[in-house]
């Protein structure tokens, strides 16, 4: 069973950031996850939040300021906001990366467009994940080859995936692992590559055995599952 990141080794580390991502690389994780934003000048980051004031204590959209602006910005531990080209070369195919693309409607089809044109080369390695299904429509149009992720987070989300005929062009979903009940009532398992998110303190013993594919962890401690 494969174990990703979640935003690296985020448990004992800065979420997004070069530190969190080697450790869960030392750590042995198999995949890594992350955040990807557009910055006012295009630039592709590694950041979750609409707001930068818990990460870094100043206010304002990720979006709203130039890279190099951004960069000035401490984060914990002395880390500060990565570009995606720093990340290629951190992992450089040793493991899988899962790219969640933030749906924001003024920037989505231009950071799907980069994504698309900087994964080509990289296509064993690389994967797209959103909770959005017009980001993975375009990205599936921009690159069909490209290995696609459905976040999932409610119940009803479920129903439209049951019938795969809907999401032919998605490869895993990407669960809440609150939901897992659901999800072996309606035997996704057997349909899907499922992957529960965050699963560090949950017992999956029964699911493993009907055939998860994976898990998303914070805590890389928790890689035994």
């Amino acid at each position: 069973m494969k174990v990703i990141a979640h935003r690296g080794f985020s448990a004992l580390y800065p979420e997004n950031t070069l530190l969190a991502f080697q450790k869960a690389l030392e750590a042995g994780a198999d995949g890594i996850e992350t955040d990807l934003r557009l910055t006012l000048d295009s630039q592709v980051i590694l950041f979750h939040d609409d707001d930068l004031d818990r990460m870094t204590g100043r206010k304002g959209r990720p979006e709203s300021f130039t890279l190099e602006t951004l960069q000035k910005l401490e984060l914990p531990e002395g880390e500060h906001i990565p570009t995606l080209e720093a990340l290629f070369a951190l992992v450089d195919g040793v493991a899988t990366l899962v790219l969640e693309i933030k749906y924001i409607p003024s920037t989505y089809r231009k950071l799907c467009k980069i994504i698309a044109q900087k994964a080509a080369d990289r296509l064993d390695w690389v994967e797209v994940s959103s909770f959005e299904d017009k980001v993975l429509e375009y990205m599936h149009r921009l690159n069909p080859s490209l290995r696609l992720h459905k976040i999932i987070n409610e119940v009803f989300t479920l129903g439209s995936v049951a019938d795969k005929r809907l999401y032919d062009h998605i490869h895993y979903l990407d669960i809440d692992v609150s939901l897992r009940g659901q999800v072996m009532k309606m035997g996704l398992l057997e349909k899907y590559k499922v992957i529960f998110w965050t699963a560090d303190k949950e017992e999956l013993t029964k699911e493993i055995a009907a055939g998860l594919y994976g898990v998303m962890l914070n805590d890389m401690r928790s890689i035994s599952v």
